[in-house]
Protein backbone atom coordinates (compact mmCIF):
# COMPACT_ATOMS: atom_id res chain seq x y z
CA UNK A 1 0.00 0.00 0.00
CA UNK A 2 1.35 3.42 -0.97
CA UNK A 3 1.21 6.01 1.80
CA UNK A 4 -0.57 9.20 0.60
CA UNK A 5 1.41 12.41 0.56
CA UNK A 6 0.40 15.05 3.08
CA UNK A 7 0.70 18.15 0.92
CA UNK A 8 -0.27 21.82 1.27
CA UNK A 9 -2.85 23.24 -1.12
CA UNK A 10 -0.48 25.98 -2.27
CA UNK A 11 1.55 23.32 -4.08
CA UNK A 12 -1.53 22.02 -5.89
CA UNK A 13 -3.38 25.23 -6.86
CA UNK A 14 -2.65 28.87 -7.59
CA UNK A 15 -5.05 31.85 -7.77
CA UNK A 16 -6.26 32.76 -11.24
CA UNK A 17 -7.26 36.36 -11.81
CA UNK A 18 -8.29 35.80 -15.43
CA UNK A 19 -11.25 38.08 -16.16
CA UNK A 20 -12.93 40.06 -18.95
CA UNK A 21 -14.91 37.18 -20.48
CA UNK A 22 -18.43 38.69 -20.36
CA UNK A 23 -19.92 36.33 -22.95
CA UNK A 24 -19.30 33.19 -20.86
CA UNK A 25 -22.05 31.46 -18.89
CA UNK A 26 -22.43 32.56 -15.26
CA UNK A 27 -21.74 29.82 -12.72
CA UNK A 28 -22.66 29.51 -9.04
CA UNK A 29 -21.26 27.48 -6.14
CA UNK A 30 -23.56 25.49 -3.85
CA UNK A 31 -22.76 23.54 -0.70
CA UNK A 32 -24.83 20.56 -1.89
CA UNK A 33 -23.97 20.64 -5.60
CA UNK A 34 -20.58 22.28 -6.08
CA UNK A 35 -20.08 24.41 -9.20
CA UNK A 36 -23.08 24.48 -11.56
CA UNK A 37 -24.58 26.90 -14.10
CA UNK A 38 -26.54 29.59 -12.31
CA UNK A 39 -29.41 29.16 -14.79
CA UNK A 40 -29.89 25.53 -13.73
CA UNK A 41 -31.32 26.54 -10.34
CA UNK A 42 -34.74 28.17 -10.19
CA UNK A 43 -34.19 29.12 -6.54
CA UNK A 44 -31.19 31.37 -7.24
CA UNK A 45 -32.59 34.89 -6.86
CA UNK A 46 -29.23 36.72 -6.82
CA UNK A 47 -29.32 39.13 -9.72
CA UNK A 48 -26.36 39.13 -12.08
CA UNK A 49 -25.14 42.69 -12.80
CA UNK A 50 -25.21 43.98 -16.36
CA UNK A 51 -21.44 44.47 -16.40
CA UNK A 52 -19.64 41.18 -15.72
CA UNK A 53 -16.24 42.13 -17.16
CA UNK A 54 -14.67 41.77 -13.69
CA UNK A 55 -16.12 38.29 -13.23
CA UNK A 56 -13.42 35.59 -13.11
CA UNK A 57 -13.05 32.92 -15.77
CA UNK A 58 -13.51 29.32 -14.62
CA UNK A 59 -12.08 26.46 -16.66
CA UNK A 60 -13.00 22.78 -16.18
CA UNK A 61 -10.81 21.48 -13.36
CA UNK A 62 -10.57 24.82 -11.56
CA UNK A 63 -11.36 24.92 -7.86
CA UNK A 64 -13.96 27.62 -7.08
CA UNK A 65 -14.41 28.79 -3.49
CA UNK A 66 -17.17 30.97 -2.12
CA UNK A 67 -15.09 32.94 0.37
CA UNK A 68 -18.15 33.89 2.43
CA UNK A 69 -19.52 30.35 2.76
CA UNK A 70 -16.46 28.11 2.53
CA UNK A 71 -16.91 27.33 6.23
CA UNK A 72 -20.21 25.70 5.24
CA UNK A 73 -18.62 23.66 2.44
CA UNK A 74 -19.54 25.95 -0.45
CA UNK A 75 -16.76 25.14 -2.91
CA UNK A 76 -16.02 22.62 -5.62
CA UNK A 77 -13.99 21.63 -8.66
CA UNK A 78 -15.80 22.76 -11.79
CA UNK A 79 -16.86 20.56 -14.69
CA UNK A 80 -17.90 23.69 -16.57
CA UNK A 81 -16.35 26.64 -18.32
CA UNK A 82 -17.90 29.92 -17.29
CA UNK A 83 -17.50 32.97 -15.06
CA UNK A 84 -18.10 33.67 -11.38
CA UNK A 85 -18.30 36.77 -9.23
CA UNK A 86 -15.02 38.36 -8.20
CA UNK A 87 -16.08 37.67 -4.61
CA UNK A 88 -15.20 34.03 -5.28
CA UNK A 89 -11.72 32.53 -5.35
CA UNK A 90 -10.82 30.75 -8.59
CA UNK A 91 -7.85 28.40 -8.16
CA UNK A 92 -6.15 26.70 -11.09
CA UNK A 93 -4.38 23.31 -10.79
CA UNK A 94 -0.61 23.66 -10.45
CA UNK A 95 0.10 19.97 -10.84
CA UNK A 96 -0.84 17.20 -13.27
CA UNK A 97 -0.70 14.70 -10.41
CA UNK A 98 -4.23 15.48 -9.20
CA UNK A 99 -7.61 14.24 -10.35
CA UNK A 100 -10.24 16.97 -10.41
CA UNK A 101 -12.97 14.59 -9.29
CA UNK A 102 -10.83 13.30 -6.42
CA UNK A 103 -10.05 16.83 -5.26
CA UNK A 104 -13.76 17.69 -5.50
CA UNK A 105 -14.53 14.93 -3.00
CA UNK A 106 -11.49 15.52 -0.82
CA UNK A 107 -11.83 19.29 -0.50
CA UNK A 108 -15.56 19.06 0.31
CA UNK A 109 -15.13 16.30 2.91
CA UNK A 110 -16.17 16.88 6.49
CA UNK A 111 -12.70 17.22 8.00
CA UNK A 112 -11.63 19.74 5.34
CA UNK A 113 -14.71 21.90 5.93
CA UNK A 114 -13.68 21.94 9.57
CA UNK A 115 -10.33 23.40 8.49
CA UNK A 116 -12.07 26.14 6.51
CA UNK A 117 -14.18 27.01 9.54
CA UNK A 118 -11.13 27.34 11.78
CA UNK A 119 -9.22 29.49 9.28
CA UNK A 120 -12.05 31.82 8.25
CA UNK A 121 -11.77 35.34 9.64
CA UNK A 122 -14.52 37.67 10.87
CA UNK A 123 -16.39 38.63 14.02
CA UNK A 124 -19.42 36.39 13.50
CA UNK A 125 -20.35 33.57 11.08
CA UNK A 126 -22.31 35.90 8.78
CA UNK A 127 -19.10 37.91 8.31
CA UNK A 128 -16.61 35.04 8.06
CA UNK A 129 -14.34 34.97 4.99
CA UNK A 130 -11.78 32.40 3.86
CA UNK A 131 -8.93 33.92 1.87
CA UNK A 132 -6.28 32.03 -0.09
CA UNK A 133 -3.51 33.15 2.27
CA UNK A 134 -5.18 31.16 5.05
CA UNK A 135 -6.48 28.34 2.85
CA UNK A 136 -3.25 27.66 1.00
CA UNK A 137 -1.50 26.24 4.09
CA UNK A 138 -4.14 23.54 4.63
CA UNK A 139 -2.78 20.05 4.08
CA UNK A 140 -4.60 17.44 2.04
CA UNK A 141 -3.85 13.73 1.72
CA UNK A 142 -2.88 13.01 -1.87
CA UNK A 143 -2.42 9.36 -2.92
CA UNK A 144 -0.93 8.47 -6.32
CA UNK A 145 -3.07 9.35 -9.33
CA UNK A 146 -4.14 5.73 -9.88
CA UNK A 147 -5.42 5.54 -6.30
CA UNK A 148 -7.18 8.88 -6.69
CA UNK A 149 -9.02 7.47 -9.70
CA UNK A 150 -9.99 4.29 -7.83
CA UNK A 151 -11.31 6.33 -4.91
CA UNK A 152 -13.23 8.58 -7.29
CA UNK A 153 -14.81 5.64 -9.13
CA UNK A 154 -15.81 4.05 -5.82
CA UNK A 155 -17.32 7.27 -4.47
CA UNK A 156 -19.13 7.97 -7.74
CA UNK A 157 -20.86 4.57 -7.49
CA UNK A 158 -21.63 4.71 -3.77
CA UNK A 159 -22.78 8.32 -3.63
CA UNK A 160 -24.97 7.84 -6.71
CA UNK A 161 -26.91 5.15 -4.84
CA UNK A 162 -27.23 7.33 -1.75
CA UNK A 163 -28.26 10.34 -3.84
CA UNK A 164 -30.94 8.27 -5.54
CA UNK A 165 -32.34 7.26 -2.15
CA UNK A 166 -32.32 10.90 -1.00
CA UNK A 167 -34.09 12.01 -4.19
CA UNK A 168 -36.76 9.33 -3.78
CA UNK A 169 -37.39 10.38 -0.18
CA UNK A 170 -37.53 14.06 -1.14
CA UNK A 171 -40.12 13.22 -3.79
CA UNK A 172 -42.09 11.26 -1.20
CA UNK A 173 -42.05 14.26 1.14
CA UNK A 174 -43.34 16.49 -1.66
CA UNK A 175 -46.10 14.00 -2.42
CA UNK A 176 -47.08 13.79 1.25
CA UNK A 177 -47.17 17.59 1.56
CA UNK A 178 -49.43 17.75 -1.51
CA UNK A 179 -51.62 15.04 0.00
CA UNK A 180 -51.84 16.97 3.27
CA UNK A 181 -52.86 20.14 1.44
CA UNK A 182 -55.44 18.29 -0.66
CA UNK A 183 -57.05 16.65 2.39
CA UNK A 184 -57.34 19.97 4.22
CA UNK A 185 -58.74 21.76 1.18
CA UNK A 186 -61.27 19.00 0.43
CA UNK A 187 -62.61 18.84 4.00
CA UNK A 188 -62.80 22.59 4.66
CA UNK A 189 -63.93 23.93 1.27
CA UNK A 190 -65.71 20.94 -0.32
CA UNK A 191 -64.65 21.98 -3.80
CA UNK A 192 -65.93 25.56 -3.49
CA UNK A 193 -63.65 28.45 -4.49
CA UNK A 194 -63.68 31.05 -1.68
CA UNK A 195 -63.29 33.78 -4.29
CA UNK A 196 -66.37 32.65 -6.25
CA UNK A 197 -68.89 31.21 -3.83
CA UNK A 198 -72.06 30.27 -5.77
CA UNK A 199 -75.29 31.92 -4.55
CA UNK A 200 -76.91 28.53 -3.97
CA UNK A 201 -73.92 27.06 -2.10
CA UNK A 202 -74.89 24.31 0.35
CA UNK A 203 -71.91 25.39 2.46
CA UNK A 204 -72.63 28.81 3.99
CA UNK A 205 -69.91 31.46 4.06
CA UNK A 206 -69.57 34.51 6.32
CA UNK A 207 -66.93 37.08 7.22
CA UNK A 208 -64.31 36.10 9.82
CA UNK A 209 -65.53 39.05 11.88
CA UNK A 210 -68.86 37.27 12.34
CA UNK A 211 -67.30 34.57 14.53
CA UNK A 212 -64.03 36.12 15.76
CA UNK A 213 -62.68 39.36 17.09
CA UNK A 214 -59.55 40.31 15.14
CA UNK A 215 -56.75 42.21 16.88
CA UNK A 216 -53.36 43.26 15.55
CA UNK A 217 -50.42 42.97 17.96
CA UNK A 218 -48.34 45.80 19.40
CA UNK A 219 -45.88 47.83 17.37
CA UNK A 220 -42.28 47.62 18.56
CA UNK A 221 -41.40 50.33 21.07
CA UNK A 222 -37.81 50.72 19.89
CA UNK A 223 -36.42 54.08 20.99
CA UNK A 224 -39.42 54.96 23.18
CA UNK A 225 -39.03 55.75 26.85
CA UNK A 226 -40.20 53.07 29.25
CA UNK A 227 -43.26 54.08 31.31
CA UNK A 228 -43.26 53.65 35.08
CA UNK A 229 -45.99 51.00 35.07
CA UNK A 230 -44.67 49.07 32.06
CA UNK A 231 -43.91 45.38 32.37
CA UNK A 232 -41.46 43.59 30.09
CA UNK A 233 -43.30 40.69 28.42
CA UNK A 234 -42.21 38.05 25.93
CA UNK A 235 -44.17 38.28 22.69
CA UNK A 236 -45.04 36.09 19.72
CA UNK A 237 -43.90 37.39 16.35
CA UNK A 238 -44.29 36.01 12.83
CA UNK A 239 -41.03 34.03 13.02
CA UNK A 240 -42.36 32.07 16.01
CA UNK A 241 -45.37 30.76 14.05
CA UNK A 242 -44.67 27.70 11.92
CA UNK A 243 -46.84 25.07 10.23
CA UNK A 244 -45.63 22.62 12.88
CA UNK A 245 -46.71 24.92 15.75
CA UNK A 246 -44.81 27.43 17.86
CA UNK A 247 -41.05 27.74 17.50
CA UNK A 248 -39.98 29.48 20.70
CA UNK A 249 -36.23 28.96 20.37
CA UNK A 250 -35.78 32.70 19.74
CA UNK A 251 -38.17 34.83 21.80
CA UNK A 252 -37.94 38.60 22.22
CA UNK A 253 -39.58 40.88 24.78
CA UNK A 254 -40.63 44.53 25.12
CA UNK A 255 -42.49 46.79 27.59
CA UNK A 256 -46.29 46.60 27.81
CA UNK A 257 -48.53 48.90 29.80
CA UNK A 258 -51.15 47.25 32.06
CA UNK A 259 -53.84 48.09 29.49
CA UNK A 260 -51.80 46.64 26.61
CA UNK A 261 -51.01 43.49 28.57
CA UNK A 262 -54.72 42.96 29.26
CA UNK A 263 -55.93 43.81 25.77
CA UNK A 264 -53.24 41.80 23.99
CA UNK A 265 -53.24 38.67 26.14
CA UNK A 266 -53.24 35.09 24.82
CA UNK A 267 -55.84 32.49 25.75
CA UNK A 268 -56.73 28.94 24.83
CA UNK A 269 -58.58 28.72 21.48
CA UNK A 270 -57.06 31.97 20.18
CA UNK A 271 -55.77 31.67 16.62
CA UNK A 272 -52.57 33.58 15.87
CA UNK A 273 -52.26 34.40 12.17
CA UNK A 274 -49.13 35.79 10.51
CA UNK A 275 -49.91 39.28 9.17
CA UNK A 276 -46.68 40.03 7.33
CA UNK A 277 -44.21 37.67 5.66
CA UNK A 278 -45.53 34.11 5.52
CA UNK A 279 -49.06 35.49 5.60
CA UNK A 280 -51.79 33.12 6.66
CA UNK A 281 -49.58 30.73 8.61
CA UNK A 282 -51.42 30.16 11.86
CA UNK A 283 -51.34 28.40 15.22
CA UNK A 284 -54.17 27.54 17.62
CA UNK A 285 -53.43 27.99 21.32
CA UNK A 286 -54.28 24.82 23.23
CA UNK A 287 -53.93 26.54 26.62
CA UNK A 288 -53.69 30.02 28.13
CA UNK A 289 -50.31 31.77 27.92
CA UNK A 290 -50.28 34.08 30.96
CA UNK A 291 -47.57 36.74 30.84
CA UNK A 292 -47.23 36.54 27.04
CA UNK A 293 -48.39 38.88 24.28
CA UNK A 294 -47.96 39.30 20.52
CA UNK A 295 -46.40 41.78 18.15
CA UNK A 296 -47.80 43.64 15.13
CA UNK A 297 -46.70 41.03 12.57
CA UNK A 298 -49.41 38.81 14.08
CA UNK A 299 -53.22 39.02 14.18
CA UNK A 300 -55.16 37.36 17.00
CA UNK A 301 -58.51 35.72 16.25
CA UNK A 302 -60.59 35.18 19.39
CA UNK A 303 -63.86 33.21 19.12
CA UNK A 304 -67.04 35.18 19.84
CA UNK A 305 -69.55 32.40 19.02
CA UNK A 306 -69.60 28.63 19.35
CA UNK A 307 -66.98 27.54 16.84
CA UNK A 308 -63.94 25.29 16.64
CA UNK A 309 -60.71 27.28 16.30
CA UNK A 310 -58.92 24.22 14.89
CA UNK A 311 -61.32 24.15 11.95
CA UNK A 312 -60.67 27.80 11.11
CA UNK A 313 -56.91 27.36 11.44
CA UNK A 314 -57.21 24.63 8.82
CA UNK A 315 -59.29 27.00 6.68
CA UNK A 316 -56.55 29.66 6.96
CA UNK A 317 -53.95 27.12 5.89
CA UNK A 318 -56.06 26.08 2.90
CA UNK A 319 -56.54 29.73 1.92
CA UNK A 320 -52.81 30.34 2.17
CA UNK A 321 -51.84 27.25 0.17
CA UNK A 322 -54.27 27.84 -2.70
CA UNK A 323 -53.32 31.53 -2.98
CA UNK A 324 -56.46 33.19 -1.63
CA UNK A 325 -54.58 35.28 0.92
CA UNK A 326 -51.93 36.35 -1.58
CA UNK A 327 -54.69 37.40 -3.98
CA UNK A 328 -56.41 39.52 -1.36
CA UNK A 329 -53.33 40.72 0.51
CA UNK A 330 -51.14 43.75 -0.05
CA UNK A 331 -48.36 42.71 -2.43
CA UNK A 332 -46.84 46.16 -3.06
CA UNK A 333 -43.64 45.37 -1.13
CA UNK A 334 -43.73 42.66 1.55
CA UNK A 335 -46.88 40.55 1.67
CA UNK A 336 -49.36 41.73 4.32
CA UNK A 337 -52.83 40.69 5.38
CA UNK A 338 -54.19 43.45 7.56
CA UNK A 339 -56.66 43.05 10.39
CA UNK A 340 -59.28 44.80 8.27
CA UNK A 341 -58.85 42.36 5.39
CA UNK A 342 -58.76 39.39 7.74
CA UNK A 343 -61.93 40.57 9.48
CA UNK A 344 -63.72 40.83 6.11
CA UNK A 345 -62.40 37.52 4.77
CA UNK A 346 -65.27 35.17 3.91
CA UNK A 347 -64.87 31.67 5.33
CA UNK A 348 -67.11 28.58 5.47
CA UNK A 349 -69.36 28.39 8.53
CA UNK A 350 -70.73 24.85 8.87
CA UNK A 351 -72.50 24.04 12.17
CA UNK A 352 -70.19 23.93 15.20
CA UNK A 353 -70.63 20.16 15.57
CA UNK A 354 -69.59 19.70 11.93
CA UNK A 355 -66.57 21.95 12.48
CA UNK A 356 -65.47 19.75 15.38
CA UNK A 357 -65.96 16.56 13.36
CA UNK A 358 -63.88 17.93 10.48
CA UNK A 359 -61.17 19.24 12.83
CA UNK A 360 -60.96 15.86 14.60
CA UNK A 361 -60.63 14.06 11.26
CA UNK A 362 -57.98 16.48 9.99
CA UNK A 363 -56.05 16.22 13.24
CA UNK A 364 -55.86 12.45 12.76
CA UNK A 365 -55.05 12.54 9.05
CA UNK A 366 -52.47 15.33 9.19
CA UNK A 367 -50.82 13.71 12.20
CA UNK A 368 -50.46 10.47 10.26
CA UNK A 369 -49.06 12.30 7.23
CA UNK A 370 -46.70 14.36 9.40
CA UNK A 371 -45.33 11.16 10.95
CA UNK A 372 -44.56 9.79 7.49
CA UNK A 373 -42.91 13.09 6.54
CA UNK A 374 -40.78 13.00 9.70
CA UNK A 375 -39.68 9.45 8.92
CA UNK A 376 -38.64 10.43 5.39
CA UNK A 377 -36.82 13.53 6.58
CA UNK A 378 -34.98 11.48 9.17
CA UNK A 379 -33.94 8.97 6.49
CA UNK A 380 -32.72 11.84 4.29
CA UNK A 381 -30.63 13.21 7.16
CA UNK A 382 -29.17 9.78 7.94
CA UNK A 383 -28.36 9.27 4.25
CA UNK A 384 -26.56 12.60 4.09
CA UNK A 385 -24.60 11.68 7.19
CA UNK A 386 -23.71 8.32 5.63
CA UNK A 387 -22.62 10.07 2.42
CA UNK A 388 -20.38 12.53 4.28
CA UNK A 389 -18.83 9.80 6.42
CA UNK A 390 -18.16 7.61 3.38
CA UNK A 391 -16.39 10.40 1.52
CA UNK A 392 -14.27 11.29 4.55
CA UNK A 393 -13.29 7.65 5.07
CA UNK A 394 -12.31 7.21 1.42
CA UNK A 395 -10.21 10.34 1.04
CA UNK A 396 -8.43 9.97 4.40
CA UNK A 397 -7.22 6.44 3.66
CA UNK A 398 -9.54 4.61 6.05
CA UNK A 399 -10.70 2.30 3.23
CA UNK A 400 -7.31 0.64 2.72
CA UNK A 401 -8.23 -1.43 -0.34
CA UNK A 402 -8.67 1.77 -2.34
CA UNK A 403 -5.10 2.87 -1.57
CA UNK A 404 -3.39 -0.33 -2.77
CA UNK A 405 -1.44 -0.26 -6.01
Amino acid sequence: MTVPQDIRLKYLYFPSGEANHPSEEVLSVYRDHGVIPKSSRSDNFNKTPENVERYLLVRPGDLVVNRMKAWQGSLGVSDYRGIVSGDYEVLRPASDSISGRYMHYALRSRHMVGEYRVRSTGIRPSQWRLYWDQMSDIRVQLPPLAAQERITAYLDRETAQIDLLITEQQQLVEMLLERRQAVIEAETLRGISPLQVPPDSALPFAAVGYAFSVTLGKMLDAGKERRLDDTNLPYIRAANIQDTGFDLTDVKSMPYSPDEATRLDLRAQDILVVEGGAVGTSVVLTSDMPGWSFQKTVNRLRPMVDSDSRFYAYVMRAYRDIGVINTLGNQSTIAHFTAEKLRALRVPVPPAAEQRRIADYLDRETSRIDSLISESERLIELSRERRAALITAAVTGQIHALQED
